[in-house]
């Protein structure tokens, strides 16, 4: 009878102290950052119920390689009625994009036009993997329209976060820790637009977007032998690519610009020096 007694005390006990609740929330981050390829337009009018093909390689030259983005905070969420001072209220964290230095990024792209609107699709890959749609219109001196990017890549993470754990026996624990990883997959995303205006063989082009270089909604911690998840919304970037293109010999274009990135509430920002050299046909 004591056996099974103290049987029960220990099998309850353990049971105690593995009941806990964690509650986890970044203070510190650092993510590489795949350079956007903003999609720049055909630059010249295409016939009507045509179709065309390119291949382009382009390449981005970054003179600054960091982006600090201000104002981000963790979500405190809902605190339980427990903890009245919950620990992480919209804290805030120091976070920053390193830029890829020297990008170089080798696509695909096919379209069709009807009478004015164009549509198609394309592909890319570098550092990560995306698929293109692209919609819009092509006239006689100038088009516009719209497209949308979705990736898969892998990148570097470095990031600090604080952590309290609380358990049923009444004991509470506050710590920092850091962890890194070399190659974290996460998703990519852009939506954006195009407008070219174009005459003989020059043309200018305006491409803003809307860029998420990290879709990942949680980061992979480890800790004694145990995974746990920080869900985290990544901060977006605004895109703006403004540049010259020339064709010559009928199927080759170059286009040069450059890129204007800024954090969504513009509080600081990098120039990238844009280049590519396409074959349509």
């Amino acid at each position: 009878m004591n056996r099974i007694l103290l049987f029960c005390v220990a099998v309850i006990s353990v049971l105690l102290c593995s009941c806990t609740v964690r509650e986890m929330a970044l203070s510190e981050g650092e993510f590489e950052a795949p350079v956007p390829h903003n999609f720049i337009g055909v630059g010249r009018f295409l016939p009507e119920g045509s179709s065309i093909n390119s291949i382009a390689l382009s390449g981005a030259y970054v003179p600054d390689a960091s982006l600090r983005i201000r104002g981000v905070y963790n979500d405190p969420g809902e605190c339980g009625d427990e903890y009245d001072d919950c620990f992480f209220d919209k804290s805030r964290i120091d976070f920053r994009y390193n830029l890829d230095r020297f990008p170089v990024m080798a696509s695909f792209t096919r379209l069709y036009k009807s009478r004015m609107a164009i549509a198609g699709f394309g592909a890319g890959i570098s550092k990560y993997m995306y698929g293109r749609f692209i919609f819009g219109m092509n006239v006689r001196n100038y088009e516009l329209g719209m497209y949308g990017d979705i990736g898969y890549g892998f990148g570097k993470g470095a990031y600090s976060y604080e952590q309290r754990v609380y358990s049923l026996m009444g004991t509470t624990e506050y710590g920092k820790s850091s962890y890194s990883d070399n190659s974290i997959g996460h998703f990519v995303s852009a939506f954006g637009g195009f407008f070219s205006l174009y005459h003989g063989n020059f043309g200018v082009t305006y491409s803003p977007a809307l860029y998420a270089p990290w879709r990942r909604r949680d980061l992979p911690i480890t800790e004694s032998f145990e995974d746990f998840d920080i869900f985290f919304d990544f901060p977006k970037i605004v895109s703006q690519y403004v540049g010259l293109s020339y064709w010559f010999m009928d199927h080759w274009k170059i286009s040069y610009g450059g890129t204007f990135l800024t954090p969504v509430r513009f509080n600081d920002f990098v120039v990238l020096g844009n280049a590519s050299v396409s074959y349509w046909f």
